[in-house]
């Protein structure tokens, strides 16, 4: 599934200009518009707690894949460019 995400997304993630907060207002405001506390968000997607707050807060400076992918399957059907 990751194999689908094409090289413009990557070339996103990658690019310094993305901005950290940006993705993680993204996150939280997809897990609000669902209804989901950070705790069923984190456990669905397979992160910690402390994990999914940093993202929320724009402090964990190297979001991967691995964590991106979850939460947008979670909140957006898949669309990371979404949360970008």
């Amino acid at each position: 599934m990751i194999a689908k995400i094409n090289k413009t997304i990557l070339n996103k993630i990658k690019n310094v200009a993305v901005s950290f907060r940006k993705i993680g207002k993204n996150i939280k405001r997809y897990r609000e518009k669902r209804g989901m506390s950070q705790e069923v968000l984190a456990h669905k997607a397979g992160l910690t707690l402390s994990n999914l707050a940093k993202l929320e807060g724009g402090f964990s400076q190297n979001p991967t894949i691995g964590s991106l992918y979850p939460l947008a399957k979670i909140l957006t059907g898949g669309s990371i460019d979404k949360l970008l």
